[in-house]
């Protein structure tokens, strides 16, 4: 048996995943729709260049976006090569440019220990920058300067080269935060998500030298979920891959739907532009859901104009109609899916293998309130990140401490935390002293340079410089994160103090507490050698979904976008109304209504076996209820593929859906729509009924020129959100604001 042959065999592929998968000619991509084998493919494509290839699996840069997705795709290697995946380039982006960044740190001014500030540290470092610049958090938002910086890092824009561009006050100032935020990132020796990618573009284009080891090295660039690349993951591609031209990606652009963040669909269309010659496969085969899911989804996906064309298709035959219910509000919603969920279960279907899917985070709420009343168990995957829970950031602000001493967000976190009577005033000096001395706070502390510090603050630094001497001394002698955790948590009194509290959420904190200690052995076990450094590491870019796992005795409450690449037996899609799906936000920009269409596209083709689509006539929003019309998407869906049912009419109606055949005959189903009123639009409402509208523009006498980008409530209740000129978002009373129209 030939090699060739031998790969092959071991993996089941249709005939076009086999043409994607044997192909020589580069470069390479694959538009592989929901559901259709792009991780089979992906990975049978590494397995064959180096059984059939005889390529050296060191020479193979393979990217995706998720640690879990990386988890399968080194799996699925070793079963296929049968070979250890141990120290080959496969991960994340940002996981795979850490490594390099590490490797080549001291070419950018950085040790190799630089620290990953995650999110919180990131808006902690930024309210410090606006504070030294003396600029008001109510003239400019922290969480919208750093959107700002971030969208400039995914477009690998320095602030050298944002401030020709900058127009205006309020632009000139971003350019100064961004220029300060990047100085103290060096300073403190950090890095955050969008620098892994830029500094390592940055690096690759200003070194030859490094460039031509790394185009060297990787003679071989493989990219999962290429729809989700942003501009700066889009040019490290084309820079180790551009040389040689062997590039192979798979994506979906129907599946776009993080532009939010900085992903440019445009990266996957226009991918042939960049790369020419490409050889381009499309699979369509779908493996997950039945045959009316897809009619529906291909449906909903044909609102979009600017897509690659594709249908998806399943050898499944069958399966149940898709419903789609029509509630009076969202209360009633909730406890019909809900009661829905109950009765399926009863017939056999786990809870874990059901997921209620829907497009904020604050919808979860009226989902929790009716499964508890039920007493039904359930998970809400995407909330309070186990990571992002206040003991948890405590212990690795010490551990950050441990290796990167120039870290003064971690050394502000931890200074006084448990109490050894470091107060504000101690902090200041110790800052002045610092600063003085041109070097960090941990620094300073380290060689004693307390500053005026007396009594317990003078004992409480001393306590910090012998508990970090110890701990260092331990990290540079070759001791695990474990140990060092351990001691750390001992020594600095700060399980002594929660035990000391004594209180239920005290008790809880050592509980998460006691896991943190687990999972820092569990990984240890895993991997004898894993340093301080590299767990960090690990737990700095670990999202909410690596962590996500299949619990069989609890059902999944997650947003549209928490919910890619999962799948399940039975989905709820709920909240399909206009101003949720497609977001009130989004309405003025056709780029953004088209994402949202994805985003819908995406949570139908989650669902395997049975597809439950939902709106109400009125949600409670902003403290009242307010008239919420079907989401314009659904419009789009031919009445013969789903079947309709009205609970505004008859709650009883919804014990149909989960019977055996829920199939409602066409007659009956039209006399139904008919009998359904047309909610009015917003626009659609009196002067005297209501005086402003979405999209109108607005004077404010502070704030100046703005957009209203939402109404709710009505006469004397009625709130705007506005987005003003400069930027700002304010939500004012409408009968306060003494707006004018220009």
């Amino acid at each position: 048996m030939s090699t060739q042959s031998s790969i092959l065999d071991r993996i089941l592929l249709n005939p076009q995943q086999r043409d994607a998968v044997v192909c020589d000619r580069w470069p390479q991509l694959v538009f592989a729709g929901a559901g259709t084998g792009k991780t089979r493919v992906l990975t049978a494509k590494i397995a064959y260049l180096i059984e059939h290839h005889r390529v050296n699996p060191y020479h193979i840069f393979a990217a995706t976006f998720t640690n879990k997705a990386a988890a399968e795709m080194r799996t699925r290697v070793e079963n296929l090569a049968g070979i250890s995946c141990a120290g080959m380039w496969i991960g994340t982006f940002h996981s795979l440019c850490a490594r390099i960044l590490r490797q080549q740190a001291g070419r950018i001014g950085y040790a190799p220990s630089f620290t990953i500030y995650d999110d919180n540290d990131q808006m902690s470092l930024i309210r410090t920058v606006m504070k030294e610049l003396e600029i008001d958090e109510r003239t400019m938002q922290p969480r919208h300067a750093l959107n700002l910086v971030s969208t400039f890092k995914n477009a690998c824009m320095t602030p050298s080269d944002c401030a020709p561009n900058a127009q205006g006050y309020y632009q000139k100032e971003i350019v100064r935060v961004y220029e300060r935020y990047q100085s103290r990132l060096h300073e403190q020796q950090a890095m955050d998500f969008d620098d892994l990618i830029s500094n390592t573009v940055y690096l690759l284009r200003r070194d030859a030298e490094v460039r031509q080891r790394y185009q060297d090295m990787f003679r071989y660039v493989l990219v999962d979920e290429y729809q989700d690349t942003n501009t700066s993951q889009s040019m490290l591609v084309r820079i180790l891959g551009g040389s040689h031209g062997r590039v192979f990606v798979v994506g979906d652009d129907d599946q776009s739907i993080y532009g939010w963040r900085g992903a440019q669909i445009e990266n996957i269309l226009s991918f042939e532009k960049h790369f020419s010659g490409t050889t381009v496969f499309k699979l369509e085969q779908n493996y997950r859901s039945s045959q009316r899911i897809l009619d529906f989804a291909n449906a909903v996906i044909g609102y979009n104009g600017r897509r690659a064309a594709k249908t998806l298709w399943t050898e499944r035959t069958g399966g149940m109609e898709v419903a789609v219910s029509r509630y009076g509000d969202d209360r009633q919603e909730a406890e019909q899916v809900v009661e829905c969920a109950a009765r399926l279960a009863g017939t056999g279907t786990r809870l874990g293998r059901m997921a209620v899917l829907f497009r904020t985070n604050a919808q979860s709420r009226v989902f929790e309130d009716a499964l508890r009343k039920r007493n039904m168990p359930y998970v809400v995957v995407g909330g309070m990140s186990f990571y992002e829970r206040k003991e948890i950031k405590d212990c690795l602000a010490y551990l950050r401490l441990v290796i990167n001493a120039k870290d003064d967000v971690s050394c502000d976190r931890i200074l006084n935390v448990p109490s050894r009577g470091i107060g504000a005033k101690s902090r200041d000096m110790l800052v002045a002293r610092a600063r003085a001395a041109h070097c960090s706070m941990m620094e300073a502390i380290l060689t004693g340079e307390f500053g005026e510090a007396e009594g317990k603050s003078h004992k409480g630094f001393e306590s910090l410089r012998e508990l970090f001497m110890h701990l260092r001394e331990m990290a540079q002698g070759g001791a695990g994160p474990d140990a060092i955790l351990d001691e750390m948590l001992t020594l600095s009194g700060y399980v002594d103090s929660l035990e000391e509290e004594g209180t239920d959420e005290a008790d809880g904190r050592l509980e998460n507490i006691n896991e943190l200690l687990n999972a820092v052995a569990a990984r240890r076990k895993e991997k004898p050698g894993l340093t301080l450094a590299e767990f960090l590491e690990e737990v700095t870019l670990t999202s909410d979904i690596d962590r996500w796992s299949e619990t069989q005795d609890a059902i999944n409450l997650m947003t549209l976008h928490c919910a890619k690449g999962l799948e399940f037996s039975i989905v709820f899609l709920v909240g399909l109304e206009d101003g949720l799906l497609p977001s009130r936000q989004n309405f003025d920009d056709n780029a953004k209504i088209e994402e949202e269409c994805r985003l819908l596209y995406v949570g139908c083709t989650r669902a395997m076996d049975r597809l439950f689509c939902s709106h109400t006539d009125q949600r409670w929003r902003f403290g009242s209820l307010m008239p919420m019309t079907p989401s314009r998407f659904l419009a789009q869906v031919p009445e013969t593929l789903y079947t309709f049912f009205d609970h505004t009419k008859a709650a009883a109606a919804y014990e149909k859906i989960s019977a055996a055949t829920p199939h409602v005959p066409r007659r009956q189903e039209r006399e139904v729509r008919r009998q359904t009123p047309r909610e009015q639009a917003y626009d659609e409402y009196s002067q005297e009924e209501i005086q402003y509208r979405i999209g109108q523009h607005v004077v404010h006498r502070n704030y100046g020129r703005g957009k209203i980008l939402s109404v709710s409530g009505f006469g004397p209740d009625m709130r705007l959100t506005i987005l003003f000129h400069d930027g700002t978002r304010k939500k004012l009373m409408a009968r306060f604001a003494n707006l004018e129209t220009p």
